[in-house]
C-alpha cells in the first residue's frame, strides 16, 4: 500500500469536492435568473451528491468507520493519511473527528501507532493555540 499515493489521492479528491461545492454556490446565486439556470443548479447538486462519497474518502466514506473497526488495512491506512493531512472541504471536520475516534480503537501496526501519536500531538497543540487565542 503506497502511503504517498493515498495522500496524493486525498489531496486531489478534496480539491475536487471543493470545486463541486463551489459550483453549487455559483449556480445557486443565478438560480431563477433565466432559461436553464435552475437546471444548472440542479445538475451541480446532483453531481456533487453523486460523487461525494467516493471523493471524500478513499474507498468511499460510507462504511469506512465499520471497515476501520473490522481491521481493514487499506481503510486504516487511508484514515491515518486523512488524519495526517487534515484536508478541508464540506463536512471534512466532522469526518476528521469521526475517523479520529475510530482510529483510537483500531488495531494498527507499531509504525501506524507512532503516526497516530503525532496526529494526536498536533491536535493537542492546535487545541492549546485555539484556547490561548480566546484568553483575554
Amino acid at each position: 500500500m503506497d502511503t504517498e499515493l493515498l495522500k496524493r489521492q486525498i489531496v486531489e479528491n478534496s480539491q475536487e469536492v471543493v470545486r463541486l461545492h463551489a459550483r453549487i454556490d455559483e449556480t445557486f446565486r443565478v438560480r431563477g435568473q433565466g432559461r436553464g439556470s435552475n437546471d444548472a443548479w440542479s445538475a451541480a447538486c446532483k453531481e456533487f451528491h453523486a460523487r461525494y462519497n467516493e471523493l471524500a474518502f478513499p474507498g468511499g466514506y460510507e462504511g469506512a468507520e465499520r471497515r476501520i473497526l473490522e481491521g481493514d488495512p487499506f481503510t486504516i491506512e487511508a484514515a491515518l493519511c486523512f488524519l495526517e493531512l487534515r484536508p478541508y472541504f464540506f463536512r471534512s471536520g466532522y469526518m476528521y473527528q469521526s475517523l479520529l475516534r475510530k482510529m483510537k480503537r483500531a488495531a494498527v501496526t507499531k509504525q501506524q501507532s507512532e503516526r497516530m501519536e503525532v496526529v494526536l500531538e498536533r491536535l493537542n497543540e492546535w487545541r492549546q493555540r485555539k484556547a490561548e487565542a480566546h484568553v483575554v
